[in-house]
């Protein structure tokens, strides 16, 4: 996805779900959870501020601008505000299915819980949690209890 000089570039709301996806995948990935903890910070910070973090990047100051960017996080946010995409998800997406991000939205389910359940159960798109909620499959794993899927229910009728 080419993003058009002007009109196209990434909101900083935009920017902080691609860095809340880059988190879940690095979780999924096995990436060090004491580094991969940085993006969900880093989401926030970006989703209120005023300035436009898309600027921030075109002028090359987004480690003056927020706290926390250094190098690999500047680059991170530059590649996304310049092509949509970045490296580092590229990278570690590449073993996981792309449809793990719909998991993420669902209230209740974190990135550890996106790991367990891809990983005991093979839970990779909003179409496979309702197959497994369905088969049964997510009674017995840990820290999913009756209430979590009742809530995993609710948000898949609304989106399937």
């Amino acid at each position: 996805m080419e993003l058009n000089e002007h009109t196209d570039r990434p909101s900083n709301d935009e920017i902080a779900q691609k860095l809340m996806e880059l988190h879940t995948i690095l979780i999924v990935a096995d990436y060090p959870e004491d580094h991969a903890s940085r993006y969900p910070r880093l989401a926030y910070t970006i989703s209120r501020m005023e300035e436009s973090v898309s600027e921030l990047a075109k002028q090359g100051k987004l480690q003056e601008a927020i706290p926390g960017v250094g190098d690999i996080v500047s680059t991170i946010i530059t590649e996304y505000v310049e092509t949509g995409t970045c490296s580092k998800l590229q990278e570690y997406a590449s073993d996981i299915p792309d449809s793990i991000v719909e998991l993420i939205p669902i209230p209740g389910l974190g990135p550890k819980t996106i790991k367990l359940l891809y990983q005991e159960v093979g839970i990779d798109s909003l179409l496979s949690l309702r197959s497994a909620i369905d088969e049964g499959k997510l009674k017995g794993i840990k820290g999913i209890g009756k209430k979590t899927i009742e809530k995993f229910e609710e948000y898949l009728e609304e989106k399937l």
